[in-house]
């Protein structure tokens, strides 16, 4: 019987790795600190096992076999990240159980990959390695499972309460690890930086040293336990308890995936917006086209899709104004601004029980009304005036 662990590894590229870290980390920090984690982790999963094997995509295979030359490398199958899991395991539980590894944390802790197959061997169904995040760090099966894949709001900090639910809801029997640390946030990372005694993760305790007086130090804030309230792909009511300054708080948000929102100018400086109605305003809105990252989707590939179903539209060039997030007090969303220049409308293709009318509005007009508190959809008002600031500073310099 083989024991097949698969961890999952994109490559580190300064630019693409780790930029919620950016700032106050350079782009090329953060791109060392993902390799740095990537290479504890592997390191501390082939010392626990001797099939080990890294589950990529095809875009990040060759940079990841320069890195890790001899480490076997398994391409992921499906679409986006559901599907790069569930498959992950029906193609390697078939000589033994199988476990999934994510790759931004520092190693994995002691014996825990060892308890992990020694639950599946005594008969559980399914083993989640919980992160502090709400999301998981492990998770393992010893045969096919496709419950805890299923209608997951992933990228929220509802991952693992869902999939919790999902397992009860299949009879499975779920054995589960001790929580460990994922670092995709300065909460994460200051959290790591002030407890490294005794990590086993040498790379990272190096480079952590090396960012000392770069990385805040604002007090750790621990997640203790996370209740969903309830939920949907698309969005999940969660309840928290927080270790905060050495007491126990809870909070409650609303937990959702990341989202675009697309300033669209066609070549006749008209800006493109829908107007839709929006049940929890009780009103229809004018907004930019905007929509949620499905699952493993970028969200460049989020705005080109949006901008195609609410507008019938696609665009030459695209430009990447800001990421922000929309109400931090209350849901977890994290949205991304692009501005997209030369769009040409065709049909729009809206998703089903989306009603939309499509207004085409002078650049000029767009903006002022922005400025003047026309729009009262903020996320749109923002869009409009990051898009006018980009356009006012490309104008300055062509003219220059």
């Amino acid at each position: 019987m083989t024991e097949t662990v698969l961890v999952v590894a994109k490559a580190p590229v300064a630019g693409r790795s780790k930029t919620r870290l950016v700032p106050p980390l350079s782009p090329e920090q953060a791109a060392a600190l993902q390799e740095a984690l990537l290479l504890d982790t592997l390191a501390a999963c082939r010392a626990a096992s001797d099939d080990v094997r890294l589950l990529c995509e095809a875009d990040d295979a060759t940079a990841l076999a320069a890195l890790t030359p001899d480490v076997p490398l398994v391409l992921q199958r499906g679409r986006g990240l559901a599907e790069a899991l569930e498959l992950g395991l029906v193609d390697h539980v078939g000589d033994g159980p199988c476990a999934i590894v994510a790759s931004d944390i520092p190693g994995v802790p002691a014996g825990s990959l060892e308890r992990a197959f020694a639950d599946l061997a005594a008969g559980a169904d399914l083993v989640l390695g919980p992160a502090h995040d709400g999301g998981y760090w492990l998770i393992a099966a010893r045969e096919p499972q496709s419950a805890p894949f299923r209608e997951i709001p992933w990228s929220t900090p509802a991952v693992a309460a869902v999939t919790r639910t999902r397992c009860a809801e299949a009879g499975l029997r779920l054995v589960e690890l001790e929580p460990w640390r994922d670092v995709d946030t300065l909460v994460d990372l200051a959290a790591l930086a002030a407890d490294v005694d005794g990590l086993d993760a040498p790379r990272s305790v190096s480079l952590l040293g090396s960012l000392e007086g770069v990385v805040p130090r604002e007090g750790t804030i621990e997640l203790r336990s996370s209740e969903l309230l309830a939920g949907s792909p698309w969005r999940a009511i969660l309840r928290d308890t927080l270790r905060l300054n050495g007491r126990d708080v809870e909070y409650s948000y609303l937990g959702v995936p990341r989202a675009v929102f697309v300033a669209a100018l066609t070549d006749d400086d008209e800006l493109l917006l829908v107007r839709q109605y929006r049940h929890p305003v009780r009103d229809w809105t004018l907004e930019v086209p905007a929509g949620s990252c499905a699952d493993g989707e970028t969200p460049l590939a989020t705005a080109r899709r949006e901008l195609r179903e609410e507008a019938g539209a696609t665009a030459a060039e695209w430009v990447h104004l800001s990421t922000f997030f929309s109400s931090s007090a209350h849901l977890s969303l994290r949205s991304d601004a692009f501005l997209a220049l030369g769009a040409t409308v065709s049909d729009p293709d809206p998703d089903e029980g989306e009603n939309l009318t499509l207004v085409r509005m002078p650049r000029a007009e767009a903006i002022e009304r922005a400025r003047a508190g026309g729009f009262t959809e903020g996320q749109t008002a923002l869009t409009i005036l990051l898009a006018a600031e980009h356009l006012t500073r490309r104008d300055e310099r062509s003219t220059r």
